[in-house]
C-alpha cells in the first residue's frame, strides 16, 4: 500500500483531555486541561474512523480488526509548513546576561570516590552550568533539531507551542432558566495557530504518515478530540516534501560509524514501554529476531544513559467493552537515550527514522514512540 501524509486542520479550537478526573462531585477538577498535543493514539483513532467510514463497510467486528491493523505514525506539529518537533531532554536552554546560550547534557563518569545510585552502571549526565533553564523552548524546527542530532553548537529558535484558549461556563438549571449555585468550570481549549499578533500569526496543524488501503481517501470533515470538536483533513500530494525524512547529512554521518559508535535516540512522540522508562528491545538487539522495531535487530546497543522526562499517563474509553481502559505510563516525547554500538552497522537504525519504537507491536501501529537518531 502506498503512503500518504494526511494534514489535519481544525475549525475550531481542540481538546485533548488530560487524565485528571473532571466532573462537578467532591474532590474533582472544575478545571478541563489540554495536552499540548493530541495522543499518537487519539489521532490513529480518528483516522481509522475516517477511513473506515470513507469505506462504507460499517464497523463491524472484521472491518474493526482490519482498520485497527493500519500503522499510523504521528502527530507531527505543523507552523505553516515548517515541522515542528519536541524539544530534546538533553538540551538546557538558560540565559548568561542577555543572550540564550545551551547547555548540551552528555554522560560522564564520575571522578574516583565519587558515584551515584543510578541503575544498570548508568552514566549520570553532567551538568557544566550551575542555571535556571528558560522557558518557552518547548519545539524545535526540524533544521534545528538535525544540527542538533549532529551533535553542533547553535541557540535554536525560540517555539512555546499552541496557546491555550481557556472558556468559562456555567451549568443552567433547565427548569429555572437560571445558573446552578457552585457549578462554575473551565475548559482550556488548543487553537491550532501560532502568533502574539495578527502581524506574526502563523496557522498550524498536524500531520500523521500512513499507508492508505487500496488509496482510500479518508473522508474530508471530521470530529477530533474532546466534544467532538470539527476538523478538516487533508491529503498531501507529496510524500518527501510533507514529511521529516532522515536528513542526508545525517545518513552520510551514520555511514561513516561503525562499532564503539556513539548514537543517541530521540523520541518525537510518547513511547510505551514493557520496562516502564527503558525500552525492552534493548537486551534483544542486534540478535535478529524478526519482531523487533525496525533496523534494531541488525544492531546491537548497549544502554549508557538516557535523559528522560517525568512519565505521563495514557488510558480511554473501550468501546468494545464500554469500561475504562487501564492507565499505562508513557516515556514523555523529547526524552533521549545514549547508547553505545556494540555489534552491526549503525546506518542500519536509519530504518527506524520517524518510526515507532515502542516494544509492543499495537502500540507501534498506534504511533507511540517515533524515533529520531543522532550522534554524541
Amino acid at each position: 500500500m502506498p503512503e500518504r501524509v494526511l494534514e489535519i486542520h481544525a475549525l475550531s479550537p481542540l481538546l485533548f483531555r488530560d487524565g485528571r478526573p473532571f466532573s462537578a462531585a467532591d474532590g474533582s477538577e472544575t478545571a478541563a486541561r489540554s495536552l499540548p498535543l493530541p495522543l499518537p493514539s487519539t489521532l490513529a483513532g480518528f483516522v481509522r474512523t475516517q477511513i473506515g467510514l470513507a469505506m462504507g463497510k460499517g464497523f463491524d467486528y472484521e472491518q474493526l480488526q482490519n482498520l485497527h491493523g493500519l500503522q499510523v505514525c504521528g502527530p507531527l506539529l505543523i507552523r505553516g509548513s515548517e515541522i515542528l518537533l519536541p524539544a530534546p531532554r538533553d538540551a538546557v536552554i538558560y540565559k548568561k546576561g542577555d543572550k540564550p546560550k545551551v547547555m548540551k547534557l552528555r554522560p560522564f563518569i564520575p571522578p574516583e570516590g565519587a558515584g551515584c545510585d543510578l541503575p544498570e552502571e548508568l552514566q549520570p549526565l553532567q551538568v557544566t552550568q550551575d542555571v535556571k533553564p528558560e522557558s518557552g523552548y518547548n519545539f524545535w524546527t526540524a533544521k534545528d533539531m538535525e544540527r542538533w542530532l549532529l551533535g553542533e553548537d547553535f541557540v535554536p529558535e525560540k517555539i512555546p507551542g499552541l496557546p491555550t484558549e481557556t472558556r468559562v461556563h456555567v451549568a443552567m438549571d433547565p427548569q429555572k432558566g437560571k445558573a446552578r449555585e457552585g457549578q462554575l468550570f473551565s475548559v482550556a481549549y488548543r487553537p491550532l495557530e501560532m502568533g502574539k499578533s495578527p502581524e506574526d500569526y502563523q496557522p498550524a496543524s498536524l500531520r500523521v504518515r500512513l499507508s492508505l488501503p487500496n488509496g482510500q481517501v479518508p473522508v474530508p470533515i471530521g470530529h477530533l478530540g474532546g466534544e467532538r470538536r470539527p476538523v478538516a483533513v487533508e491529503v498531501k500530494e507529496s510524500l518527501s516534501d510533507s514529511w521529516f525524512d532522515c536528513p542526508k547529512s545525517i545518513k552520510e554521518h551514520f555511514a561513516g560509524l561503525g562499532k564503539g559508535a556513539k548514537v543517541r535516540l530521540v523520541l518525537a512522540t510518547p513511547a510505551l514501554f514493557a520496562h516502564g522508562w527503558k525500552p525492552a528491545w534493548i537486551e534483544k538487539s542486534g540478535t535478529g529476531e524478526f519482531h523487533l522495531p525496525r533496523g534494531l535487530s541488525k544492531v546491537k546497543l548497549k544502554l549508557v544513559a538516557a535523559a528522560v522526562g517525568r512519565r505521563e499517563p495514557v488510558s480511554g474509553w473501550n468501546l468494545r467493552q464500554n469500561r475504562p481502559k487501564a492507565v499505562r505510563w508513557m516515556v514523555p516525547a523529547g526524552s533521549v537515550y545514549f547508547f553505545e554500538v556494540e555489534d552491526g552497522n549503525p546506518a542500519d537504525l536509519l530504518e527506524s527514522w520517524l518510526r515507532p519504537v515502542s516494544d509492543n507491536e499495537q502500540d507501534r501501529k498506534d504511533g507511540f514512540g517515533l524515533a529520531l537518531w543522532g550522534v554524541w
